[in-house]
């Protein structure tokens, strides 16, 4: 069996990587309102799925909130006026221990 040269075999495995090397530039803010993008996009999906007045929707509601807040501080202006609104959030009043969890990850 013969080996793969150091140069092939690292070739490949820079292929392998996700993102295409935006993992490289983590702290660039261009690669981190992509990532909030993915995850905003995923937070909305589960808001849609969860049932209507739930638990789920309000906690799915509140995360798709939370994400959007964090992408906005990274875009500028004018791509911030382009984004639509969010849905509305549920009807079901939080209770209590929703209200404090809430507060909790907000900091």
């Amino acid at each position: 069996m013969r080996r793969k040269s150091c140069a092939v075999a690292e070739k490949t495995e820079a292929l392998r990587r996700p993102w295409h090397g935006a993992s490289d530039h983590a702290e660039d803010p261009a690669v981190a309102a992509l990532r909030l993008q993915r995850a905003e996009i995923d937070a909305l999906m589960a808001f849609r799925a969860a049932p209507d007045d739930s638990a789920d929707a309000m906690a799915a509601w509140q995360r798709l909130a939370q994400l959007r807040a964090e992408r906005l501080a990274l875009l500028p202006a004018e791509a911030q006026q382009r984004l639509p609104a969010l849905p509305p959030p549920p009807q079901r009043p939080q209770s209590g221990w929703q209200k404090l969890i809430g507060r909790f990850k907000s900091r």
